[in-house]
């Protein structure tokens, strides 16, 4: 089946991991240097995407070990085990994850996506994604370290530098469809982030203002013939997420002034994300993808559920300028979510069918 332009039937990124690669991982402790075991399971698993029928594949992001490390493991400066947020599930319970924090200046010292994307080339003509961290969430206020930097700004200015690099050794590896993950909106939006972002003395108005001109930054000097895509994520570690809220309050500056291709937008629970009018102020052209199958939960939701529920997107937004996903990748770290693999692909078979009915 010929792939639609534009996309209709996406993969966020990341897949759950095969036994024989997390068995790989644990016996050498560095996913990145798995050679011919994680280039079988990336063949397989595109193959498979494909036979489904999703518009554009991903290598399930089986070289990290989560879906920051385009950029973490390109650099020096950072450490591990210093900042921890707190993830909650449907049933209120909360997980405590470390993540990287800014420890001294970067530097530069690999590419670990461009190697991503050439394999990639190799691999399949199918359209293909590499995924990199949103720029926005660079400006997050509590992620850098005293002295790593003079100033916050100073640290975004560079950390956007290093950054449009590596995207452009991925495009000149072969990569056409950049997409940016994890923007600084949800928090945003989030009452309990707004909260803590005020007590510190940070205002949200001017957060955004910061969030806005990164991510309009960052996709700077992209060639023409390459998709840029945002995925606006609420966080995604272990079938648990950091953020709620509408997007409402930001969704002018968000859908109307980034100048990106393609949204892909979190919407499996509207009780926690708010409701779908938000996407009316995309301007045309622009395709919102929206995640309507959860890869957070088991249950394997119905067409008709979905069907239902884009058919009221295209109350605000026309069906042309809609497309089709799950809410997030199955794996935003290498455990992957409270789900099995078989769900995860009838998860994706469901996106591609519905797909097809609709935009055909």
């Amino acid at each position: 089946m010929t792939p639609r332009r534009p996309a209709r039937a996406e993969v966020v990124g990341s897949l759950l991991r095969p036994a024989e690669l997390r068995a790989a991982v644990e016996e050498r402790s560095d996913p990145l240097h798995l050679g011919a075991v994680a280039d079988a399971a990336i063949e397989r698993v595109v193959q498979r995407q494909i036979e489904i029928g999703l518009d554009v594949v991903s290598d399930g992001e089986f070289r990290r070990w989560m879906f920051l490390n385009s950029f973490y493991d390109a650099v020096e400066g950072i450490a591990t085990d210093r900042s921890a947020v707190e993830f909650t599930n449907e049933r209120g319970e909360i997980v405590v994850l470390t993540v990287p924090s800014i420890e001294a200046r970067l530097v530069k010292v690999d590419s670990p996506a461009a190697r991503e994307a050439a394999f990639m080339a190799r691999l399949t003509d199918r359209p293909f994604k590499v995924t990199f961290p949103a720029a926005s969430i660079f400006t997050h206020p509590f992620g850098v370290s005293a002295g790593a930097y003079s100033t916050l700004d100073e640290f975004v200015e560079h950390a956007i530098a290093i950054e449009r690099e590596l995207i452009a050794d991925a495009v000149a590896a072969g990569c056409r469809y950049v997409q940016l993950d994890f923007p600084l909106y949800p928090y945003l939006v989030d009452r309990d982030w707004i909260a803590r972002f005020e007590a510190a003395g940070h205002s949200v108005s001017e957060l955004l203002e910061k969030a806005i001109a990164a991510d309009r930054a960052i996709v700077e000097g992209i060639p023409d013939g390459v998709t840029t895509g945002l995925h606006v994520c609420r966080g995604n570690y272990r079938s648990r997420w950091i953020c709620a809220g509408s997007l409402e309050p930001v969704a002018e500056r968000l859908f109307g002034e980034l100048p990106y291709d393609v949204f892909l937008v979190e919407w499996d629970d509207v009780g926690r994300d708010g409701g779908y009018e938000s996407v009316r102020f995309t301007p045309p052209g622009r395709v919102v993808v929206m995640g309507l199958v959860s890869s957070k939960q088991r249950e394997l939701e119905s067409e008709g559920e979905i069907l239902g529920k884009l058919h009221e997107a295209s109350r605000y937004l026309p069906l042309d300028q809609l497309a089709l996903s799950t809410q997030c990748g199955f794996a935003s770290v290498i455990e992957g979510n409270e789900i099995d693999e078989e769900t995860q692909w009838r998860k994706l078979e469901l996106v591609a069918r519905v797909a097809d009915r609709v935009w055909a």
